[in-house]
């Protein structure tokens, strides 16, 4: 008779959560968690993007303490590493530049090249030079080449001891000229402005023609003299350096270069950034070229 609650049968009923009789319980499957691996893959994330950051930090800090050089090949006869030069607008001294206002390196191009830190201006010896960075080694501020084999160049560039961020350590001070005046004496007169005195020009220009032997062409090269005299160029009295570099045998077998000699001109003149140089290298590969060197040299102006 129905009395209201239903109960099932007595040997069906069981408590509720436990099996019936004769179930047996399938063995869970073996194997890693799931959640413990999703637990590791998230540990191992966060690890890595805590190193990122850490690695991070390292080389902002590296960066900030560093003094800012680019990293350059020697101009001159070697290959510089490949760059684009700065814009007009600049790229905060990224080729170079004098550090503390400094205007940027300009982009340049051949035939005619225009250098307003050294107040120069010069024509390309070769209209298929093109602009490298920077060569902090010899203190061009404006450096431009041409490969005529693997691994060695016509180059051709300008600059002056201030002229990028380490000016050589033995920089000269110049004496004072006179200052200029307006017509009013004592009403808007400049102050006195430096003036390389003639020695000085020498000095430099012998000074950056070493420097150029001893970084620019291998081990042990040699050299000689073929003109070295003070010459008037835009006005302005100079000195004009030529000399014969022929490179070590040994250090051109090992090069596989073809260039056995090389013609090097450096030009020292004194103008508003003090004594600043221009510099051109041609190898014997161009010779042709030798001839056109005066011409280049004395169509220089300043400015």
């Amino acid at each position: 008779m129905y009395d209201g609650e239903w109960r099932p049968p007595a040997s069906a009923y069981q408590p509720y959560g436990q099996p019936a009789p004769g179930y047996e319980q399938p063995e869970r499957p073996k194997g890693p968690n799931r959640t413990a691996i999703w637990i590791a893959v998230a540990a191992a994330v966060l690890v890595l993007i805590l190193v990122a950051a850490f690695v991070n930090t390292l080389r902002n800090r590296n960066t900030n303490s560093a003094s800012g050089l680019p990293t350059s090949a020697p101009a001159g006869p070697l290959v510089p590493a490949p760059s684009s030069p700065s814009s007009p607008n600049g790229s905060g001294g990224g080729n170079g530049g004098s550090g503390g206002g400094a205007a940027p390196i300009p982009t340049v191009a051949c035939p005619l090249i225009r250098d307003d830190e050294s107040h120069i201006s010069y024509r390309c010896i070769d209209n298929y030079l093109v602009q490298g960075q920077s060569d902090t080694l010899l203190g061009l501020r404006i450096s431009l080449d041409h490969e005529v084999e693997p691994g060695w160049v016509i180059s051709e560039g300008s600059g002056n001891p201030k002229s990028i961020i380490t000016p050589p350590n033995n920089s000269v001070g110049f004496r004072r000229g006179p200052s200029s005046t307006s017509p009013t004496p004592g009403v808007g007169s400049s102050p006195p402005v430096a003036v390389p005195a003639a020695q000085q020009v020498i000095d430099e220009v012998h000074r950056r023609t070493n420097i150029a032997l001893q970084q620019a062409y291998g081990a042990n090269p040699t050299s000689k003299t073929l003109s070295g005299a003070g010459r008037s160029i835009s006005g302005v009295q100079g000195y004009v350096l030529q000399t014969e570099v022929t490179m070590n045998p040994i250090f051109r077998a090992a090069a596989h270069l073809k260039a056995k000699t090389e013609r090097l001109w450096v030009v020292g003149l004194p103008t508003k950034a003090g004594i600043s140089i221009f510099m051109m290298s041609i190898p014997d590969e161009r010779s042709d070229l030798w001839p056109k060197a005066d011409a280049t040299i004395n169509a220089i102006t300043v400015f």
